[in-house]
Parts: structure tokens; C-alpha cells; sequence
């Protein structure tokens, strides 16, 4: 699923994979980006801001891509092309003959890495970006008036945090999602906030990924359970479809814990 430790980790990989080798030829099938020519160019890296992708080249370019549900990028061993079938939108073959594959990407841009702030710029503070202030992402999550798993999904806010994400750490820290994120008391949602960073900081290197519980049999206390005993008290997980939700996401929650 789609949340901000889900983009950091094929940054690092690709970023690994990739930097400092030069692009020998481009190809794109997207209507953004369909004449751009990246050849000659050396990637300098891959970075992520929330759920956005980046890679930027030593002529200053910056390629931005947002994987959404489907999309990814793969590195294939050189000799080796994509299969037909797939829906390719970007190949790059690189000078050392392996080639970057960007599949079913549904966003692709090519920006003045100067000019970043045109793609990213409206996105809250990362949570996993180096220095990263918790303080200022409290404010800006208490700057409305909606509920607080719609706050926390909100990336204008506070950039990273899928539905999965916000519901779990909606439930460890005792707190309704349908609550007013400005009732909140700014302690408990520091510490929510100070708790997602170490949750995601640790799910971007280590395995088991993605799992709340400790358990990776049953990775999570409420979300994907509805209609299950809780875990924790065994109230049945409640769920509110995408439809029926102010803020557009499936949500999970316990009626026992988080009243």
C-alpha cells in the first residue's frame, strides 16, 4: 500500500542502484514528458517526499513520479527489456547497459530540480525527511476543522501517511479518528506524530514491514478487520467505506478503545 516508508524504501534502492551512472537513452510514453530527452545525463539520485518519487540528473533536472497504487520502477540487468504486456511509461537505458523501467506510472513530470517546490511544494513536512519538526507539523495538523484521520491524511499537512498508517496509529494511541484533530491535545498529537516518524523510520529498514502488532501473522489492530474482534478488547473492528467518510478512505476503528 501507498504511505511514505512505502516511497522512501525504492528511492534508497534505486538511489543505491542507480547514482552517478549515466543515462544513454530515454524513452517516455507519457503526454508531460513524451519529448524529453535525458541522454548524456548522469542520475545524481533518488530522494522521496512523502508519497512522491524523485530523481534528479547532474544537469540539474529533476524526473517527479507518483506511484499511486500501481505504478513502479524496476532495474533490469543489462540485455534484459520489459515484457510486452506491461505498461511501460519510462525507459531509461543507462551506459552501463542495465535499464530503469517505470511502469504504470500514473504521474510523471520533468522539472528544474531548482523548481521542486512546483510539484512538491504544496505537501506538508515529511516525516521521514532529516530534520523534521514535529512541532510544526502539530500546528499545521490543528490548523482546521476536520477529524483527525482526515488531518493526518491530509498530505498539505503532514506528507506520508496512507490510510493504513493513520488509522493504526489512530487506534495505539487511544484516539477516535471521527475526533476534531483541533480538540486534540497537542501532547497526545505530538506524540502521535513523534510515534509515526519512529514507525515509519523503522518500517523504510526493517523487516517485518508495515506490521503494528508485533505480529506479522496479524500485522494489524484494526485495519483490513472489520467486523473482527478487537485485539485488544475485543469490540468487533468497526469500518466506514471511502463513500461514507468525509475525508474519502476506508477507515477502521474500535468502538471499545477509541470512544
Amino acid at each position: 500500500m501507498a504511505e511514505g516508508d512505502t516511497i522512501a524504501r525504492p528511492a534508497r534502492r534505486l538511489h543505491a542502484a542507480t547514482a552517478g551512472v549515466e543515462v544513454a537513452r530515454s524513452r517516455f510514453r507519457h503526454p508531460r514528458v513524451a519529448t524529453a530527452d535525458l541522454a548524456g545525463q548522469r542520475i545524481a539520485g533518488w530522494g522521496s517526499h512523502g508519497k512522491h518519487l524523485l530523481m534528479r540528473t547532474d544537469d540539474g533536472l529533476t524526473l517527479h513520479s507518483h506511484l499511486r497504487m500501481s505504478g513502479r520502477w524496476s532495474v533490469l540487468r543489462p540485455g534484459r527489456r520489459p515484457p510486452p504486456r506491461l505498461d511501460v511509461r519510462a525507459l531509461l537505458v543507462l551506459a552501463d547497459g542495465r535499464s530503469l523501467a517505470g511502469v504504470a506510472l500514473p504521474v510523471l513530470q520533468l522539472v528544474r530540480t531548482r523548481d521542486e517546490r512546483l510539484v512538491v511544494g504544496h505537501l506538508g513536512p515529511d516525516l521521514l525527511a532529516d530534520g523534521f519538526d514535529p512541532a510544526t507539523a502539530v500546528v499545521r495538523l490543528r490548523a482546521g476543522s476536520d477529524t483527525l484521520v482526515g488531518a493526518l491524511l491530509d498530505q498539505r499537512r503532514l506528507a506520508g501517511l496512507g490510510t493504513m498508517w493513520a488509522g493504526e496509529l489512530c487506534f495505539l494511541h487511544h484516539l477516535s479518528p471521527w475526533t476534531p484533530v483541533a480538540g486534540v491535545d497537542p501532547a497526545r498529537l505530538h506524540a502521535l506524530v513523534d510515534d509515526a516518524r519512529a514507525r515509519l523510520s523503522t518500517a523504510v529498514t526493517d523487516n517485518p514491514r508495515q506490521v503494528t502488532t508485533g505480529d506479522p501473522r496479524v500485522p494489524h489492530w484494526v485495519h483490513g478487520r472489520a467486523g473482527r474482534p478487537c485485539l485488544r478488547c475485543g469490540t468487533p473492528v468497526a469500518f466506514r467505506p471511502a463513500a461514507r467518510a468525509a475525508h474519502g478512505r476506508e477507515t477502521w476503528w474500535c468502538p471499545g478503545c477509541q470512544s
